[in-house]
């Protein structure tokens, strides 16, 4: 139903088009029987249902109510009556039965002549309820009750609590006293606030965190807060530098690795405790399994790892140090044959997304973030993932993948390099610029240009990455160098790689063999999919291959394919076009 209007009413469309959803609501009617619309007898004469959805949506992330809609159907509901005189008091009865008062903006619109009432739910940094002490949150296309234990993290994501510099009361006798005789906190090892000092006083002698007394030290860092003259530990107080019983107040702090093979096999690694023990540990595990293979870029042979420790140092620190330690999740790392995957618990913190990764950040646990930096497993704020990108496209591999489940952050990248022009072409600009390290700017522009062939400056300007501020000097540049050249008249003109530097016969084989590869990965992963489940389905299939709702005809052709290559055949078949399928029963007897 997308129609392409006027402004205001291609926005209702597109909201529409995506259906109920955690930000998303449709009604039919107004629950009031004598203000809007026609009256049934089953309608409740007040708004503690419209309430609801209110509080719910404002506890998540904001949404929209957009009554005159039939639920099922999506379609315009005739018997809806928007009286604009009354709006004042939907606006009334919302505020009254909500706590703290939530403000609703109304829209309205008119819609193939038919009057919608669209209501807008702000996005609060406040927790509400209804004026009984009821909490809810939006989940999915509907509400449920928020459960005691994610109190704390709704508050987080709301910017009301910042964790890791929460205090947690322990009641552990001191059993150890410090040199000058002081008695040491039962929660705290005293031999990791040692190790600790010393490592940040060897990364940076400077540093004003070296404090002359374990206090000082701990309470600079934000490893302890003080409350009423008594010091407690913090969140990050008990993960840096915590016995083991303190520890296990958070039994969530883990990280599982697990190493998937080629013939199917797999291998788990786990490990809890300390965030330094726990990094070493699990980094020195990831760096003992890399690779390198020699790649030609060009005239130049440079031997390029599978996953270089700068990238897995980077992948693994950014789980860590903005994962939500809130939510009762581990940290996971699988790595398969062709990629590995990084999952960290808790979406992304305020005024971050996919797209912007790389030139905004607000990290999430800042005193964790402090720690890392003082002993060198972190720069500057916003600095990893600038790496990251670089990393892999400096050596012709494909973009990171960076995904936001309703639970987590997955970032997935891939082992194989794609793309030999774009490392050939990065050799040539360190040469030609006389720099160490690219501008990941620069790498970003020549990918995109790279892998969609032509693109008008509007289309580089909305191009995924691209900071638009830097966009012209980097075109300028590019010119001058001879990267990039134009093509076309006036307003046609497009950028294109230079005459100089076009796409070889190799580099369309190697394009070929990508797409090839991806296509067996994905056939491998519904193979291994349908070894723990009996059967699946197109809608499954897409959801476990990261394919978009709208590319279902893909997914059906790949089922052509395995069925044609004897892996599969129908389970079942349920009216039109409505099939399941399972693996052939010749390879189940194998």
């Amino acid at each position: 139903m997308v129609k392409l209007t006027r402004h205001s009413i291609q926005w209702f469309y597109e909201l529409l088009e995506k259906g109920e959803c955690d930000t998303i609501d449709f009604k039919e009617q107004l629950e009031d029987k004598l203000i809007f619309g026609k009256s049934y007898k089953n309608f409740a004469p007040n708004y503690k249902e419209l309430a609801r959805d209110v509080v719910a949506f404002s506890n998540k992330k904001g949404g929209f109510i957009i009554i005159g809609i039939v639920d099922d159907t999506k379609e315009l509901n005739p018997e809806f009556k928007n009286e604009k005189d009354k709006i004042f008091e939907l606006v009334r009865q919302i505020q009254d039965s909500t706590v703290p008062s939530v403000s609703i903006k109304p829209h309205q619109l008119k819609v193939n002549a038919r009057d919608i009432l669209v209501l807008e739910v702000p996005f609060s940094k406040q927790l509400h309820r209804m004026g009984k002490g009821e909490y809810l949150i939006r989940s999915n296309n509907g509400n449920r009750a928020i459960e005691p234990h994610e109190i704390a993290t709704v508050q987080s994501e709301k910017e009301l609590i910042v964790f890791d510099q929460k205090i947690l009361k322990l009641h552990f006798e001191s059993t150890e006293t410090d040199k000058n005789n002081n008695a040491i906190p039962g929660w705290q090892d005293i031999e990791k606030t040692r190790n600790l000092f010393s490592r940040i006083q060897k990364e940076k002698p400077e540093s004003p965190f070296l404090k002359t007394t374990t206090e000082e030290f701990s309470e600079t860092l934000g490893l302890i807060k003080e409350e009423r003259g008594i010091y407690h530990p913090t969140i990050a107080g008990i993960l840096f530098i915590g016995k083991q019983k303190a520890l296990k107040e958070l039994p969530y702090n883990q990280i599982k690795y697990i190493r998937y093979f080629e013939d199917g096999t797999y291998k788990p690694y786990e490990d809890a405790g300390n965030l330094i023990d726990m990094a070493d540990e699990c980094f020195a595990q990831l760096k003992s399994e890399s690779k390198q293979k020699e790649i030609h870029f060009g005239l130049n042979r440079v031997f390029v790892e599978d996953y270089s420790q700068v990238l897995l140092r980077e992948l693994l620190i950014n789980a860590m140090a903005h994962r939500d330690y809130s939510r009762q999740q581990i940290i996971e790392i699988r790595k398969f044959p062709t990629h590995m995957e990084f999952e960290s618990p808790g979406q992304f913190p305020q005024g971050i997304d996919a797209d912007n990764i790389l030139r905004k950040t607000n990290p999430r646990n800042p005193n964790i973030m402090d720690v890392f930096r003082e002993i060198k497993y972190a720069e500057k704020a916003g600095s990893g993932f600038d790496k990251v990108f670089r990393e892999l496209l400096s050596n012709g591999k494909q973009m990171p993948k960076t995904i936001q489940t309703s639970t987590s952050i997955l970032v997935k990248v891939n082992a194989n390099v794609t793309a030999e022009k774009l490392g050939e072409l990065s050799q040539l600009y360190k040469k030609l610029t006389n720099v160490e390290e690219i501008d990941v700017q620069v790498l970003v522009v020549l990918n995109n240009i790279y892998e969609r062939g032509k693109l008008s400056y509007s289309q580089l300007e909305t191009s995924p990455y691209v900071q638009r501020d830097r966009l012209k000097g980097i075109i300028k540049e590019l010119q001058d160098l001879e990267f990039i050249e134009t093509t076309g008249r006036t307003s046609g003109i497009k950028y294109i790689l230079h005459r100089s530097k076009r796409l070889s016969v190799d580099d369309k084989i190697s394009y070929s063999k990508q797409k090839q590869q991806e296509r067996a990965e994905q056939i491998e992963s519904i193979m291994r999919y349908l070894k723990t489940i009996d059967e699946i389905d197109n809608e499954a299939a897409r959801k476990l291959l990261n394919i978009p709702d709208s590319n279902a005809s893909y997914i059906s052709r790949l089922f052509g394919e395995m069925m044609e290559n004897n892996l599969l055949q129908i389970a079942s078949e349920i009216g039109h076009n409505r099939r399941t399928y399972k693996i052939k029963q010749s390879l189940q007897r194998n």
